[in-house]
């Protein structure tokens, strides 16, 4: 494979490949260089019924591989590997890959997304995308009218709790804590909510199920008990923004989330960044996917210009 191209890619999740599939559409060469995508956050959701051309509802992973076509069949290239470090003292821009050495380019898109975790709750991983959720927004439709639990005590949570009772037949809110870190309103409203059940100064002991969620194990005072769930959407741990080989480049926030302007633009010049990299946390694919596109439209016009 050759090593220079006009934009290489890193990340190749929904807002990478966008952006990737529309910069090569206006006939530059591009390369992506993701690590493994079926890690990605995508690749975990297990039903997507609000993205924008698909009216039947598909996995995650399903969306991805179609994302990932468009892009070939635009000219795209991809490489699996991961990216140890960037030099942008000088044009070309010099990205340097754990196994495949070094690449160049004139712009670089930073779309690694924020779904870096070690940490997860007993049998969270293991049934990710088959029941257990860690969006309420992009999953909320597979436990309709069905019986789900949330995991967590922070406004997060509690929110996801609320927007997943207009869903749900019962929501089992599980909080290890005392007390919600919310507003009294935001407690008020989940106290007020006939099909909330909140179970304070419980933990989750784990998840149960083989090819998806069937119930949960609690523990509360001392006593553990199993309840019957469709879903899981836990809030205990956050994601990270997989960024820390941007450190002392561009501009980060004190988060790690990369900083952008209205262009897409990052502190360094010719370097764009675009997805769930922006916030630090995994959002709808749709506004990641729409955020690649701004990218590669920007490019387009940055790589025009010089």
């Amino acid at each position: 494979m050759q090593s220079n191209y006009d934009v290489i890619v890193i990340g190749g999740g929904p807002a990478g490949c966008s952006a990737a599939m529309f910069i090569a559409r206006c006939k530059w060469k591009v390369l992506i260089i993701d690590m493994d995508n079926s890690k990605g956050y995508l690749s975990g959701l297990g039903n997507i019924s609000c993205f924008p051309g698909f009216p039947e509802s598909l996995k995650g992973r399903e969306l991805l591989e179609r994302m990932r076509k468009q892009a070939e069949l635009e000219g795209v290239k991809f490489q699996k590997d991961k990216v140890s470090a960037i030099a942008a003292d000088n044009a070309p821009i010099k990205i340097m890959t754990d196994n495949n050495g070094e690449f160049t380019s004139s712009a670089v898109v930073v779309a690694t997304g924020a779904a870096s975790r070690s940490n997860y709750l007993h049998g969270e991983k293991e049934l990710l995308g088959k029941g257990v959720s860690h969006d309420a927004l992009a999953d909320a439709p597979s436990i309709a009218k069905r019986i789900t639990a949330v995991i967590g005590r922070n406004k997060r949570s509690a929110e996801a709790t609320l927007f997943l009772s207009r869903f749900a037949e019962k929501v089992h809110f599980v909080i290890p804590s005392s007390k919600l870190d919310v507003s009294d309103h935001l407690l008020d409203k989940l106290q007020n909510n006939k099909a909330v059940e909140m179970h304070f100064s419980t933990s989750l002991k784990r998840i149960n199920g083989s090819d998806h969620v069937k119930s949960i194990n609690i523990l509360s005072s001392g006593q553990e008990k199993e309840l019957d769930v469709a879903g899981v959407f836990t809030y205990v741990h956050d994601y990270q923004p997989t960024t820390a080989f941007l450190e002392k480049i561009v501009d980060l926030s004190e988060s790690g989330s990369v900083k952008v302007d209205q262009n897409m633009a990052t502190s360094i010049e010719g370097i764009f960044a675009c997805g769930d990299a922006l916030c630090g946390r995994p959002q709808l694919p749709a506004i990641s996917a729409a955020q690649g596109v701004l990218t590669g439209v920007n490019i387009d016009g940055y790589l025009s210009k010089k």
